[in-house]
């Protein structure tokens, strides 16, 4: 076959395909135009078929209800009334105490202020600590030296050791309970003998208490002042 025959072929299948595509594209078109006719119709009747239901219905009721009277066959059914519940409460039971003796009310007697007598306020006296006679000429002399309290003296012994001369504590010591390094840099300061054994002995350690007392250092007693 020559090439002109197969172009004129190809030309003739070209030109019916277009014929066969625009044939279908008429069908479509008609059928859409068809189905909106359709459409548009039954949206144009939709609200008489609507009413003519509503008519029918209320018309089929009515017919309903007079052939029912007419019959008596119809029977309404009262709603049932509702039962009220009553509890009834127990009658209490009752109990007859035996009599009991009236209490006695006190009888109160006043007596105008301006007959009692005012109160005289008694001084409580300070205490005063009681030690054996030779401790407390010790006291009393060195407390004086160093111009501290004898009675607070006194106190912060008694409190510390019982004025127990040999207390020993671990590492506090005497009836003052010096630790070691705190014996040795006051007794410096005093410029004393500052071995620790020295501690045990009782005027050492009133001497020693009492200059502490004076310079400052009561804060070495916190549970004793």
């Amino acid at each position: 076959m020559s090439r002109g025959n197969r172009d004129t072929i190809d030309q003739r299948q070209r030109l019916k395909t277009k014929i066969l595509c625009a044939e279908r594209s008429k069908i479509y078109s008609a059928s859409s135009l068809a189905n909106m006719w359709y459409y548009r119709s039954m949206l144009e009747k939709l609200p008489g078929y609507t009413l003519l239901s509503v008519l029918s219905f209320c018309i089929f009721t009515l017919l309903f209800h007079t052939v029912a009277y007419a019959e008596g066959g119809l029977v309404l059914i009262p709603s049932p009334t509702p039962i009220e519940t009553v509890t009834t409460e127990p009658t209490p039971t009752m109990y007859e105490l035996p009599p009991t003796n009236p209490t006695q009310v006190p009888t109160f007697l006043f007596v105008n202020e301006k007959d009692q007598p005012t109160p005289t306020a008694i001084p409580t006296p300070a205490p005063t600590i009681t030690v054996v006679a030779e401790l407390a000429a010790l006291f009393q002399t060195h407390s004086n030296t160093y111009h501290v309290d004898t009675e607070l003296l006194k106190k912060i012994a008694r409190c510390e050791s019982g004025f127990n001369t040999a207390a020993n504590n671990g590492i506090y010591m005497g009836m003052f309970q010096f630790a070691a390094q705190t014996w040795s840099v006051n007794r410096a300061r005093m410029g004393l003998d500052p071995n620790p054994d020295l501690r045990t002995n009782a005027e050492e350690a009133i001497r020693t208490a009492a200059f502490m007392i004076a310079n400052g250092g009561i804060n070495a007693w916190p549970n004793c002042k």
